[in-house]
């Protein structure tokens, strides 16, 4: 049987469910603005020597048991506070309570007069691993990461009057990032300025694509940029040289020597020593600037802002690391570095002018010495 109890003095309604016989609690299905509502089974009735202590904040209940002994607990109490019909739907309806506890997504309903929220359910709690104090009351504002997507949302809403699966990015507790699909839509009820605002977890799905993109964009070797990447890198360095007006050189590296390595020592140590050649590549070159992986033994460097004297320095520096021997399983690799470099906008002003000019200067230096740098 349930029991209401009110406080005169805190006009505290309290609905206890606690299974004396089982001697177990449910948890929480609802919370309001504030305050944690629990909801217990009580069997028997509440007299005025069962309460130990109690204040506005919390209670402690003391039940005798028909075998003897006491049941205890302390649990969060919520004052009669709930001024919205939905409020009082949920804290009434059994149904609405348990599809609240067990939909797998997170629930908010805001206040559209000062975007507080007014209720949240228990999936919203931990998707963002935050207590109810956190979340009931804040402006729904505070989860966004990012305020221009909330902004977006709410413009979606407004010319289409909901929004369905919109792509976000909310606050979790402990700073880090949840990313989600929303849902945002009105609450029909009259004489109420509600919206409910649904989120779905997809953070795992988007750390999934993120592998993926990684794998498509990095050599899985080296871990140097693919030819996708380097393609996309040598674009967006063309079109800053372009605003800027000022030069940028495309190195071709070709090693000398490497078909040798896997015929004597095997492809084992022909992979050692591109893992070996990636990393001297990476010490050769600037933070800002690329070094990439586009074939078998073929490398190209980006350099932005280097006018002619420098980039040629930085091609006789590759030429000069990877020239020196490289200890793998088996042996000794010794191989060089022909390099051949291309400017923008002399030589080329799309990629595929400036991966062609590179490519001969560096055909002429292989044709030639070898273990040199050509320019185009």
């Amino acid at each position: 049987m349930v029991n209401a109890v009110s406080d005169r003095n805190h006009n505290v309604k309290i609905i206890l469910n606690y299974f004396l016989e089982a001697q177990a609690f449910q948890g929480v299905t609802a919370c309001f603005a504030g305050k944690w509502l629990f909801l217990w089974r009580i069997q028997g009735n509440i007299q005025d020597n069962d309460w130990v202590a109690y204040n506005t904040n919390h209670i402690t209940f003391r039940k005798r048991r028909p075998s003897g002994g006491t049941g205890a607990f302390r649990g969060t109490i919520m004052k009669d506070t709930a001024n919205t019909s939905f409020q009082k739907m949920v804290r009434e309806d059994d149904r609405l309570r348990v599809f609240n506890d067990t939909v797998p997504a997170g629930i908010l309903v805001i206040n559209v007069d000062d975007g507080s929220v007014v209720f949240s359910n228990r999936f919203f709690f931990e998707t963002l691993g935050a207590s109810g104090e956190e979340v009931l009351g804040a402006s729904w504002e505070d989860f966004f990461v990012d305020a221009e997507e909330r902004q977006a949302l709410m413009v979606q809403f407004i010319e289409q009057e909901e929004v369905r699966n919109f792509e976000l990015k909310l606050k979790a507790a402990d700073g880090s990032v949840v990313w989600g699909l929303a849902s945002l839509s009105s609450i029909p009820l009259e004489n109420e300025h509600l919206l409910m605002f649904a989120f779905i977890d997809i953070t795992q799905l988007k750390e999934a694509e993120a592998k993926i993109q990684e794998l498509a964009n990095r050599d899985a070797l080296t871990g140097l940029p693919s030819r996708r990447l380097f393609s996309d890198r040598i674009q967006k360095a063309m079109a800053r040289a372009k605003r800027a007006e000022t030069d940028m050189a495309v190195l071709f590296i070709d090693l000398d020597g490497f078909k040798a390595v896997n015929d004597t020592l095997g492809h084992e140590a022909g992979d050692e020593v591109l893992k070996e050649v990636s990393e001297r590549l990476r010490g050769c070159i600037r933070k800002p600037d690329t070094a990439a992986r586009i074939g078998g033994d073929e490398f190209i460097i980006i350099i932005e802002h280097q006018h002619a004297e420098g980039a040629t320095t930085v091609g006789q520096r590759v030429v000069e690391r990877i020239n020196k021997p490289i200890k793998v399983q088996g042996g000794t690799a010794d191989i060089g570095a022909s390099v051949g470099i291309a400017f923008y906008p002399k030589d080329g002003e799309t990629e595929d002018e400036l991966m062609k000019a590179a490519d001969k200067a560096m055909y002429k230096v292989k044709k030639g010495s070898k273990g040199a740098v050509g320019v185009a």
